[in-house]
Formats: C-alpha cells, structure tokens, sequence
C-alpha cells in the first residue's frame, strides 16, 4: 500500500495522480477535498480507496481559499491539468480519442513515478471507462463544477460515472454558512489571527454578494445545478446499457456549516431528475467528520458506489449497504 503523497504524482495546481502498480484501464477515483483539507485527514479516504480499488488511479483535486474565491477564468485554468487526466482515461479504454499530437497525462505520470516505459503510448483497450466522483463540503463541489464545465468543453456528450459520492453538500451557500466554512480553512491560531481571518472573508463574501446582486449567477447554485445536470453527468453502461446516474449524499443533521436540509432538497430533486439516489445519515458527526464517527459505515457506503453497478444484477441496487 502506498504511503500517502509520496506516490502522488503533482500534475498541476493542487492536483496530483496516484497510480497503482497494475492499473486496471479506465478506472478512476476523483477526490474534491473540502477547503483547506489536512493531508492527514485526506488520507483516510484515498487509503480507503487504495483498499476497496486496488488497480484503480485516483485523481486528487485540493480545494483552498485562493481557488474558491479566483475568477471563473482562472479556476477553470487550474482545473484543466485534472481535465486531461480523465480524458486519459477515457482514451486507454478506447471510450475518447484525444487529437492527434496529443500526449498521455497519465503515461507521463507514470515515467515519473516508475521505471521509465519501453512503449511510446498507453496500451488502448476496449472496456468501458469506471469513474467514480467523490466531492467533500462546497469547496470539493466547486472543485468539481469547474472540473465538469471544462471537462464538457472537450467531451461534448456526459462524463459516465460509476457513481458520484457528495459528503457535507452541496450547500446553498447562505452568507454566515459560507464565512465560517472559508474562516476554518484558513486555520487561525491566535485571537489576532482569527479577527484578521474574519475580516478578509466579510471582504470577500461583500464582493461576492454584490457579484451576485448585480444579477449574475450564486456559484451555490451553479455548483447545485451544474453536479446533476445530465448534459454533463451520466450513468457507466452495462451490457451496451445506459444505467441511470446513481448519487450518494453523506451527511448528518449535527453538521453547523452546511443545513441538512439543503442536501436533502438536493437529493430530492435528483430522484425527480431520474437518478438512483441513496442517502446515508450520520448521528452526531460534525461537517466532514463522519468517517471518523463510523469508518465501517462510510466504507460501506464509498464501497456501495464503486461496486454497486456490479450488484445491481444479483441484489438489485443497494441491497447491502446503508439506507435512511
């Protein structure tokens, strides 16, 4: 098993791959941290995941204050190193053929974490492509917005995804909700600190609120609509099949940054959408702290959307995971 980061491969802006001895073709995790998300705390959930998908890549995209609060412009900019490693992996399984000239992202990856390759390019399969999207807090979920914009830029038909896992979101970004969410990422120690961490969020969150009664966009919104918006997002098929989207939201009623009942409302009018919808609730966890109330549980639920697809046939969706 690797130890965490040191078999990170940095791609780009916060972005990095980690790449298993025996990678299995178009298969990929991609984890959207939570603002200013500890290395220690992320690793549980790549460890997790090194576990339950052995031969899978993850592909890591860390979310922090200077990102959220960037122009659309440049955040789509950071966010197009993660871009072509999915379309690497769509391009091994045969799923997308990138432009002719174009490199491997991936291939380059592993030169650098591995001994240097004899082949020139990846070997291309014919297997369809298993993604799976897992977003943390509304940091991860703007991570992942960005992600899907540029990524539907290139792709021009919906991502197809194993699953997509949401913990602690998607918020509908109300003004003390989003001030104390990006103040506990900046980590202030001192009193002085933290008076200097409130007064540069009102200053951003002034800004952003008078952006957005000009008439423009709230990037809540955006974010809310955007992650179930099937233009963009699509169930993996099966047997030549289309199966529907399949969603999971993780979250407890206990969470002060994020209301319970904005993720419901999500989860709501993703079953109106049409998308296998599951919801896993916590008792007493805090926002983003529910793997460490119960690691079993939250396995479960992560190992659910993996192999859920591969279930469905024998069980029927879900059989053997945790519902509400």
């Amino acid at each position: 098993m690797a130890t965490f980061f040191s078999d990170f491969v940095k791609i780009g802006p916060r972005t990095s791959v980690y790449t298993p001895s025996n990678p299995t073709a178009g298969q990929l995790i991609i984890v959207c941290t939570w603002l200013g998300a500890a290395r220690k705390h992320i690793a549980k959930y790549t460890t997790a995941y090194q576990n339950l998908a052995p031969d899978a890549r993850i592909l890591l995209i860390e979310s922090d204050v200077q990102t959220v609060t960037s122009s659309y412009q440049k955040q789509r900019e950071f966010i197009k190193p993660a871009v072509s490693a999915v379309l690497d992996t769509l391009t091994e399984c045969g799923y997308y053929s990138l432009p002719s000239g174009k490199t491997l992202t991936m291939e380059r990856c592993n030169k650098l974490e591995s001994k240097p390759s004899t082949s020139s390019s990846m070997t291309v399969t014919e297997t369809p492509p298993k993604i799976l999207l897992h977003m943390f807090s509304n940091g991860g979920t703007n991570s992942a917005t960005q992600f899907l914009i540029v990524l539907h830029e290139r792709l021009r038909q919906p991502l197809p995804l194993a699953g997509l896992l949401f913990d602690s979101c998607p918020a509908k970004g109300t003004y003390w909700k989003s001030h104390n969410a990006m103040a506990l990422s900046l980590r202030p120690k001192s009193i002085a600190s933290r008076i200097l961490a409130a007064v540069v969020v009102h200053c951003i969150l002034i800004i952003l609120y008078t952006w957005i009664a000009c008439g423009n966009d709230n990037p809540a919104t955006l974010m809310r609509r955007t992650l179930i918006n099937e233009e963009m997002l699509g169930g993996a098929s099966s047997g030549g099949d289309e199966v529907k989207g399949r969603v999971c939201y993780i979250f407890s009623e206990a969470d002060e940054q994020v209301d319970w009942m904005d993720i419901k409302d999500h989860a709501e009018e993703a079953r109106r959408k049409g998308w296998t919808v599951q919801e896993v609730v916590f008792e007493g966890s805090g926002h983003c702290a529910h793997f460490s109330k119960d690691a079993k549980k939250y396995v479960e639920a992560m190992k659910g959307m993996w192999l859920g697809s591969d279930r469905q046939e024998r069980k029927g969706a879900y059989d053997d995971i945790h519902h509400t």
